[in-house]
């Protein structure tokens, strides 16, 4: 049994074979963060909601798979299992029974709370206090221990004001606004260089590279001060970061043991071109994500343009590969505005700081992987990112 109300039509209750969850995003990079809930639950089909930051998931998917999504994103806050999708414009009385069916359908065991999250601002009309008093009421009248400071189950309800849903079920993650990233600050590191991409994008570019945790391994290929190697290991991902110059693999070390001191990645001296000699026997070909962001102001590999060194790279990868392999590449752009919400469409016109984008386009299709979708970071006033996600192109 699995309830659903869909924006501007009747209250329905349906019996179903699929369950319909909802996720939570933050406000960062939506796009981003739906591309990071889609690579980590690929059983799922992701349906857009009215809302920017709430994502609808079909599918078959375990509170297992939900909660390890959920340990190791980057861009959600929470997972609802089995969500109700209201618009506030409808009967509030008819909510609030249809809540009541909702915990008999899905009770839980346990000390409950109620936990509120707001999206886009404040709803007109809607009382986020009164509508959380209301549902604890009924979480009381059905017997439930309320514990709202170490509750054993929450019962999240997301007012998203921008589309005028509210969306309730129970919580996988704690929904907090923030990701832990303050304390993985570039600049808090032992090693840091100006150029250190923020956690919270490295996080998610592993992810997006990657898949679940149990995909296989993840690959640094250009390690620098270990940005990525610091996600992928905190998240419990096997890990491996590759580099040419000595300092940076002492230096992405000394971050390393700082962040995760028991932490099994390992750092290989090595060149990204020839991954075939640096990359563990045991390692190769189960390497399920690849992440590039390339040393432009140090390029060690001497006589190779910017686009060449890329093209080696990736001929390397897929090497060692695995059958289903991802990649996400980072690369610097001109200014193109701020684009949170949707990946670029492919007539998209910008220009790279280094390079040709009809180099990178050609040089992807050649050396056998597919570029399945571009975003936009906006870093500052004269620096953009473009984030790439290509897949491997099976070998004949």
């Amino acid at each position: 049994m699995y309830i659903r109300i869909r924006i501007g039509q009747e209250v329905e209750a349906q019996a179903l074979n699929m369950a319909s969850h909802v996720a939570s995003l933050r406000g960062w990079h939506p796009a981003l963060a739906r591309a990071e809930i889609a690579a980590l639950l690929p059983q799922a089909e992701l349906l857009r909601l009215k809302s920017r930051r709430l994502v609808q998931l079909e599918g078959n998917i375990t509170l297992e798979q939900m909660q390890a999504a959920v340990d190791c994103s980057s861009g959600c806050q929470a997972l609802l299992w089995n969500a109700v999708v209201w618009s506030h414009e409808e009967d509030s009385t008819a909510f609030f029974q249809l809540i009541r069916t909702y915990l008999d359908t899905y009770p839980r065991s346990g000390t409950v709370a109620v936990r509120n999250m707001k999206h886009e601002g404040k709803m007109v009309g809607v009382s986020t206090q009164e509508y959380a008093r209301s549902v604890g009421g009924i979480l009381s009248s059905l017997g439930y221990s309320i514990d709202l400071e170490s509750p054993e189950h929450r019962l999240g309800m997301v007012f998203d004001a921008s589309a005028g849903i509210i969306a309730c079920g129970w919580m996988v993650g704690l929904g907090d606004d923030s990701d832990g990233i303050v304390s993985r600050r570039a600049t808090d590191r032992p090693f840091f260089k100006p150029v250190s991409l923020d956690p919270r994008l490295a996080r998610l570019a592993v992810n997006v590279a990657s898949g679940p945790g149990e995909s296989g391994a993840t690959l640094d290929l250009m390690t620098g001060t270990g940005g990525f190697v610091l996600e992928a290991a905190l998240s419990n991902r096997e890990t491996y970061g590759v580099d040419l110059d000595p300092l940076m693999i002492e230096g992405a070390q000394k971050n390393l043991d700082w962040a995760m001191p028991a932490s099994d990645a390992k750092l290989l001296l090595g060149d990204a071109t020839l991954l075939p000699e640096v990359i563990p026997i045991h390692a190769h070909h189960r390497i399920a994500g690849f992440v590039l962001d390339p040393p432009y102001g140090r390029n060690s590999q001497g006589s190779l343009d910017h686009a060449e060194l890329i093209e080696a790279v990736l001929l390397s990868s897929r090497e060692v590969a695995s059958q289903n392999a991802g990649l996400v590449l980072i690369l610097p752009m001109h200014p193109f505005g701020e684009f949170p919400d949707e990946a670029l469409t492919d007539d998209a016109e910008f220009e790279l700081l280094h390079g040709e984008w009809s180099e990178i386009e050609s040089t992807f299709a050649k050396t056998g992987w597919r570029i399945n979708n571009r975003w936009v970071e906006h870093v500052h006033a004269s620096l953009g990112r473009l984030i790439l996600h290509a897949t491997i192109v099976p070998q004949d």
